[in-house]
């Protein structure tokens, strides 16, 4: 039998047959006409008639025999009121086009998210390279020395600051340096002053003045002169001078301190600051960090430092939002550092609240002493200085290794004092001050031998009043603090053989 395959459609079959079931789908395509009046006012002639959609595109698509556009279908069990129901709700294509408005929307949500997002993120960018290039280190080459620490791990920093004013009388305290221990985990601030006359060795060979270490090999220099006499790595560094110390006071709005003493010194400015709270503005804050006129002069002016220092740190990240983040933008030009703006915000925000913080000042022990062309230098306790350093390390207080001195009851300690200076009425005024002090001054006069000291000697028998020797040392910035043994006699607990370096 033989076998017949069916002929395939031709073209013009299929898109006859695709224009009759257009034609009887309801949809949201719309009956058109072409030159004639309706469909049937050609008497049934279908090629005179043409079915479109209200969108040209599905028109088109129809045209060419796609059908993509079709009525509600039922649903298996559905009755035929339910399916009614349904279709009467809403037709399919407007479901369609709901739904398509409903992406656009989200799409159009979703496109506004990002681009804000980016907005943020190149607003952040740019605002971080603009303080970041304010904050720069510029020409000075103070990279060179600086050692990062390890992850996690506790820093140093070196902040410095020249504190000459136009107006004031120039001093040895005009450079100002601070070694500052930044230990965010535990959020504890050890700030350690860092006398400018302390003599040093530098790069050239010769021994000068810590002051002098920029003119000798810049910056680089003298972060490498304080690491190597503090015994530690240096990881940041920050300088500033009086003026942009003044435009910080005055951005933040002044900054509150609580004074211990008056400050009336001539050569600092002519500001006088009495005792008790004060809030400062940028004119007296430079100077109060100039003054050196307390009955501790290096000791109280670097607790004043450091006391001023967190202060304003504290005022500058105490806003909420933008406010620090403007602060440190604002303020970029009037510091030189190589700490970046988002450091220092983290640092911040680390740290913050800086009132609950956990901050220790002390000075690097020693003396002033004049030279042989009578000019000031600090003669530093080098063995104080390791025991201070290894408490600093430790996170503890720069006084934990000698004790608090705060905590002598000085009422408690006797004291004679012998004046070995040559200098007329020196024990007498000596006495005076360790009696303002609170000691119980037994007795004053001449050293025996009739030998002239050049050094001031604070002398001790009994281990129990080594304490007592190092806070009369602190209370006359002068002396050296020495185990008499056998070698001294003396009733009382401490015995203090005045020198020629001490200046009453």
């Amino acid at each position: 039998m033989a076998q017949h395959s069916r002929k395939a459609p031709s073209a013009a079959s299929t898109r006859r047959t695709s224009r009759r079931v257009n034609d009887s789908v309801i949809g949201s395509h719309i009956e058109r006409s072409g030159g004639r009046h309706g469909r049937h006012a050609t008497g049934g002639d279908e090629r005179g008639a043409r079915v479109d959609f209200s969108d040209g595109r599905r028109s088109r698509r129809a045209t060419r025999g796609t059908i993509d556009q079709v009525d509600v279908g039922a649903q298996s069990g559905e009755s035929d009121a339910a399916y009614a129901r349904r279709r009467g709700r809403r037709s399919y294509a407007e479901e369609i086009q709901a739904r398509s408005r409903r992406l656009r929307l989200v799409f159009l949500a979703a496109l506004a998210a990002v681009v804000v997002a980016v907005a943020v993120v190149v607003g952040a960018a740019a605002f971080f390279f603009w303080s970041d290039s304010r904050l720069s280190l510029g020409d000075s080459n103070a990279a060179e020395a600086l050692v990062a620490p390890e992850d996690g791990a506790a820093s140093f920093a070196l902040i410095t600051a020249d504190l000459t004013t136009p107006t004031s009388a120039s001093t040895t305290t005009d450079e100002a340096y601070m070694a500052v221990r930044i230990d965010e985990g535990a959020r504890t601030l050890t700030f350690i002053g860092v006398p400018a006359t302390i003599a040093v060795e530098m790069s050239d060979g010769a021994t000068h003045p810590l002051s002098e270490a920029r003119s000798v090999g810049g910056d680089a220099e003298l972060v490498r002169a304080v690491a190597a006499l503090l015994g530690v790595d240096i990881a940041h560094f920050a300088n500033t001078d009086a003026a942009g110390l003044a435009q910080l006071v005055d951005l933040v709005g002044g900054v509150p301190v609580e004074l211990p003493e008056e400050v009336d010194d001539p050569r600092a400015g002519i500001h006088v600051m009495a005792a008790g709270q004060q809030t400062l503005d940028g004119d007296r804050a430079v100077t109060l960090l100039r003054a050196a006129n307390y009955a501790d002069a290096l000791g109280t002016q670097a607790k004043m430092r450091a006391l001023f220092t967190v202060n304003l740190a504290g005022r500058a990240i105490a806003g909420e939002g933008l406010a620090f983040p403007s602060v440190v933008s604002d303020g970029a030009a009037a510091v030189s550092t190589d700490w970046s703006s988002g450091q220092i915000i983290a640092m911040g925000d680390a740290l913050r609240p800086l009132t609950e913080a956990t901050v220790y000042a002390d000075v690097v022990p020693g003396r002033v002493v004049e030279d042989d062309e009578g000019r000031e230098t600090y003669e530093v306790d080098d063995e104080a200085l390791a025991a201070m350093m290894e408490a600093v390390r430790a996170g503890q207080s720069p006084e934990s290794s000698e004790g608090n001195l705060a905590n002598v009851d000085r009422s408690l300690v006797t004291v004679e004092v012998r004046n070995g200076s040559g200098i007329q009425g020196a024990a007498a005024r000596c006495g005076e001050l360790l009696t303002s002090d609170g000691y119980e001054v037994a007795s004053v006069g001449n050293v025996d031998d009739g030998t002239v000291y050049p050094e001031t000697l604070v002398v001790y028998k009994d281990e129990a009043f080594e304490i007592a020797a190092k806070a009369v040392v602190s209370d006359l910035s002068a002396g050296r603090v020495v185990n008499g043994g056998d070698f001294y006699t003396f009733d009382t607990n401490v015995l203090v053989i005045i020198g020629t370096d001490w200046i009453g």
